[in-house]
Formats: C-alpha cells, sequence, structure tokens
C-alpha cells in the first residue's frame, strides 16, 4: 500500500508536469491529448497492481473451485466404495476377510486425509473470501479517494480559469494604469512648464510690485511733505486770522442772540422756541469727497462736517458765510460720525480704518486713537463725561473706552451690526442696529436691558431735549419717535418721496423738540412737526440724497450735507 500511495504521488507531480507543459502549450488540440492521457495514466495507474492480485485470487478461487469439484467427485466415490466393501463384508462371510479389512483401513486413511484436505481447501476458500472483501473495501475507498481527487480537480481548474480571468484583468487595469501614468506624466510636464511661466510672471511682477511700492512710498512722502507744508500755511493764516479776529472783536460790541443769551464758548444756549428756517443761506463744496456726517457745537458757534476724504473740517458762521476755521487730519479712511464734548474742548470721530479719535478744538491736534474693533466704526460718543467714549462698529460689538488709560475696559457684544448710538444719564446706552432691534444697555451689566423691535433697519438715533422720547430713522422710509418711559413706539412720520438713502443716514430733533429733520435720497430736507404729526416744510435745494442734518442749538438754522461733496447752511438772515 505504501508502494501504491507513492507512486500515486510521483504520478500526481508527473500529471503537473504534463499540466504546466500543456499551459505552456499553444496548440490547443495537443494540450487537451496531454491533459487526456494524464488523466487515464493517474486513473489507471494506481490500480494495476490491485487488479492484478484480483484477478489472481479469481484465478486460484476458480481453480479451488474445480478442486473442490473434484475432490467431492472422488469423496462420493470414495463413500461409495466404502459403502460396497461394507455390504461385501457384511454379505461375504471369512473369505477374504483378512484383506478386506486392510483395504478397509486403507479407504478409511485415505478418506479421512481427503476430508482435513477438503476441511484445509474450504478454510483457504474461506480467507480468499475474507481477501476479496478487504479488497472490495479498499477499492470503495479508492474510488471514494478518486471521486475526491477528481472534486478536488474541477475546483482546481475552475480556481485556475478564474486566476486566469483575474489575470486577464489585471493585465488590462496595468494597461489603462500604464496608460493613465503616461497621461498623468505627460500632465505633470505641461503643469511644470506652465509653474515655469507663472514663477517667472510672478517674479516680474514681484519686482514691479517693488518698484510701484517704491514709487508709492516716494509719492506718500512727496505728499506728506505737501500736507505739512499745507498745515504750516494754515497754522500761519489761523493765527493770522485769530489776531485779526481778536483786533476785531476787541473793536465790536458783543453779539445778543434772539433769547438774549450771550454766545459764549463752552455755554449751551437754551432754545425756548425753534424756528424752521426757508432759505439756503450758504451753498458750498466743503469736502473732495462725500460729506457723511455733520455736527454743531454745543454753543452753537462752530459746526463740523466729516468726508470720505478722511478730514474733518471746522466752519464758523460769519455775516452768513461759512468760513474754514481748521482741518483735522490723522484718520486713514473716510469719517463716519462726529461728536462735540460738552464743554466743546475736544471733538470724537469714528472712522472705516476700525477706528475713533479724539481731538482737541483749540490746537487741532490729535489727541487719541482707539483701536480694538474688527469692521467700520460708524458711531461714536462721549459717555457721561469726557473721559470715556462709546463705539460701535460693524463687527457686531461695542466697546466703552478710557480716555486717561486709552484702552478698552468694555466690550459688549450686540449681535448685530451698529449703525448709530446715544448715551443717557452717564451709564446708558441705546444702541440702533442692523437687524432692525433698538437694543438699550447699563455699562455695568453684560447683557441687554430691553430691545425693541421696529419693521426696518436703523439708520439713526437722536434723543430728544427733554431726555423722554428717541427719534429712530428706519430704512423702511419712515421716522419714528419711541416713549422711553413707556418703550413703545409713539408716533410714526412718512411722505411720499421721502426714501432714506443708506444706512447711516442721521435723522435729528430740533432742539426745542417741536420738529423732526431727516434728509431723502431725492435730495429733499423733510421737517415734520411733531404735535401735528405732519410735514411741515420741505427744503429742496439738494440734487444728491442727504447723509446727515444738524439743528443750530439756538432753534434757528440747520445744516445739511450730500452724498456729492456739497454743505448746505439754512437760516433766514
Amino acid at each position: 500500500m505504501t508502494d501504491a500511495k507513492y507512486e500515486t504521488n510521483v504520478d500526481y507531480i508527473a500529471l503537473l508536469g504534463f499540466k504546466m507543459a500543456a499551459h505552456r502549450a499553444k496548440d490547443w488540440k495537443g494540450n487537451i491529448l496531454i491533459q487526456l492521457q494524464g488523466r487515464n495514466k493517474k486513473q489507471t495507474q494506481a490500480y494495476v497492481g490491485l487488479i492484478q492480485a484480483h484477478n489472481k485470487l479469481v484465478e486460484i478461487a476458480s481453480s479451488l473451485k474445480s478442486r473442490n469439484v473434484q475432490l467431492q467427485v472422488e469423496a462420493e466415490k470414495l463413500k461409495e466404495e466404502n459403502f460396497n466393501l461394507q455390504v461385501k463384508v457384511e454379505t461375504g462371510g471369512g473369505s477374504g476377510g483378512g484383506g478386506g479389512g486392510e483395504k478397509v483401513t486403507h479407504l478409511e486413511q485415505k478418506l479421512y486425509k481427503l476430508q482435513e484436505e477438503l476441511t484445509e481447501l474450504h478454510r483457504k476458500r474461506g480467507e480468499n473470501a475474507q481477501q476479496i472483501i478487504d479488497l472490495k473495501n479498499v477499492l470503495q475507498e479508492k474510488e471514494k479517494d478518486l471521486q475526491l481527487k477528481d472534486a478536488k480537480l474541477s475546483d482546481s481548474e475552475a480556481n485556475i480559469l478564474a486566476l486566469k480571468s483575474a489575470q486577464r484583468q489585471l493585465e488590462n487595469t496595468i494597461i489603462e494604469l500604464e496608460a493613465t501614468n503616461q497621461m498623468l506624466k505627460d500632465e505633470h510636464q505641461a503643469l511644470q512648464l506652465a509653474f515655469t511661466a507663472l514663477e517667472e510672471k510672478y517674479r516680474k511682477v514681484m519686482e514691479e510690485n517693488c518698484e510701484l511700492v517704491q514709487r508709492w512710498m516716494d509719492l506718500k512722502a512727496k505728499d506728506a511733505d505737501k500736507l505739512n507744508e499745507e498745515n504750516d500755511d494754515f497754522l500761519k493764516k489761523r493765527q493770522a486770522q485769530l489776531r485779526k479776529d481778536l483786533a476785531d472783536a476787541a473793536k465790536e460790541p458783543v453779539a445778543i442772540t434772539e433769547t438774549g443769551k450771550l454766545l459764549l464758548p463752552g455755554i449751551t444756549p437754551i432754545c425756548l422756541s425753534a424756528s424752521i428756517p426757508s432759505k439756503a443761506q450758504c451753498v458750498f463744496d466743503a469736502h473732495e469727497g462725500e460729506v457723511n456726517a455733520v455736527q454743531w457745537s454745543g454753543s452753537g458757534r462752530l459746526f463740523a462736517t466729516g468726508s470720505a476724504d478722511r478730514k474733518i473740517k471746522l466752519w464758523e458762521i460769519i455775516n452768513g458765510k461759512c468760513e474754514q476755521k481748521g482741518i483735522l487730519t490723522g484718520s486713514n479712511a473716510g469719517i463716519m460720525a462726529i461728536e462735540f464734548d460738552i464743554e466743546d474742548s475736544l471733538i470724537l470721530g469714528a472712522s472705516n480704518d476700525f477706528a475713533s479719535r479724539v481731538w482737541s478744538v483749540t490746537d487741532q491736534r490729535l489727541r487719541h486713537t482707539l483701536t480694538g474693533h474688527s469692521g467700520k466704526v460708524l458711531a461714536a460718543k462721549f459717555l457721561g463725561d469726557t473721559n470715556k467714549v462709546v463705539s460701535g462698529s460693524h463687527d457686531r460689538t461695542l466697546k466703552v473706552w478710557d480716555l486717561h488709560s486709552r484702552a478698552c475696559i468694555k466690550t459688549i457684544f450686540a449681535g448685530s451690526s451698529c449703525n448709530d448710538l446715544v448715551t443717557l444719564h452717564g451709564n446708558n446706552i441705546i444702541s440702533g442696529h442692523f437687524d432692525k432691534r433698538v437694543r438699550f444697555w447699563d455699562t455695568r451689566s453684560d447683557s441687554s436691558a430691553n430691545e425693541i423691535m421696529l419693521q426696518g433697519r436703523l439708520t439713526s438715533l437722536d434723543l430728544a431735549p427733554d431726555r423722554c422720547s428717541l427719534l429712530c430713522c428706519t430704512r423702511d422710509d419712515s421716522v419714528k419717535i419711541i416713549d422711553l418711559r413707556m418703550n413703545q413706539v409713539s408716533a410714526t412720520f412718512c411722505a411720499d418721496g421721502f426714501k432714506v438713502g443708506c444706512d447711516w443716514s442721521r435723522a435729528v430733533f430740533s432742539p426745542d423738540g417741536s420738529f423732526a429733520a431727516a434728509g431723502s435720497n431725492d435730495g429733499g430736507l423733510y421737517i415734520w412737526n411733531i404735535g401735528k404729526n405732519k410735514v411741515e416744510k420741505l427744503l429742496k435745494e439738494h440734487s444728491h440724497a442727504i447723509m446727515a442734518c444738524a439743528w443750530n442749538p439756538i432753534g434757528s438754522s440747520l445744516v445739511s450735507c450730500e452724498r456729492s461733496r456739497k454743505v448746505i447752511y439754512w437760516a433766514d438772515y
């Protein structure tokens, strides 16, 4: 059996060799023939010895059967002879008795031997039958093994076919990847060439940029020199004008207002009854860019204008004409809001360069620069006294500044862009926002104390002289008054043709709180009578959208500014 297994393994190795040879063969017919020969040899070689042994056993069994038949025939013959002899002994008497007894004995011995031989033959027959049964069992096991090997062979052939198919797919994939790789190499080469060209172009652009920066720096230096010269000339002219004004003031009598109060610097006049002017007394171009803000000083002697040309200019009304009294520089972007302090000694400006600045009015020098916002500053006011400032920015925050330390002491997160704000009672702030809400803040708290929702986004806020009403200008083309004691809208003003021109269009109360003034997108200045809730007068002289207006604290004149550099002084005298 061990030799048979060895021969089977050898034959299996030979079969694999034949399969490998057949795999390399190009002729499919020869490949099939080689596979059939290998399979025939594999399936017959393992059973040659078993078949030969089976044939020998069959021959031995046949010979034993024939021998058994012969022995049975001889046994029958011997039985018959024995029977005849017994009959003769019983009937024959004494003659020949001695010779007959020997013959009987001889026959009995011969019969005994034949019986033993027959017994041996039966025993051999049983052994041969057992061997045949064992061989049949071995044959069945071999057939099972053969079936298992056939199944494995079929699985292996199927696996080989699948592997061949996978190999073909992988070969196709390799071909596609090689083509893709080649394409990517070509693209990379093209991109490398493009990158080299762009790098060269970038180098040239950087050289041009350096050249332009150098030219720009030279021009800025020239502009700075020119500005310094202008400032020197202006200081000289201002000093000369100041000497002239002092001389004239020494000669002229003191002017008395219509209310009987002296117009002295730092003293706010009291307006008992405001009047609406109807005449454009003075029309002039105040700046080189659009004018965003205008504000009177507390005493009414001066008014200031802020423009997109980054300057604040101070003006004084002399004999019905607006004469320039000074230029405040230092801002890096357009001025959006202006505020005088209570003593008229400082002026505060909010700028689009994310900062607020404080100038002194007397020497017109920049005193403080308050930086910290991350968006343009649209509103700024003094908080209580001249030592604190609050600013509102497009970055959705309000910041409280200490002018002594020049630092932000509190940041309020409002949640929406602040377009304007006012201060109340020293610690309270009211802010108007892009999300259509008016919010009330206490600087001693971090959260909003209250808020009021309106129909349009807020553009400006202004407190009435009695501090009990708040004037709100909104982008829904209306002006509303909020009663601060009831925290609700008490009046709404609108008119045909009135359109709010921008998100920082300013509306104001008159000094006595009887009127409200606001500029329209069509250049009209609308003045409403608050008590009668109607348009009292429409002043038309502007040709562009009015950005802001301011009522003189005396109550008899107005100043308005427009998008196209023009400022108009309205008065009846």
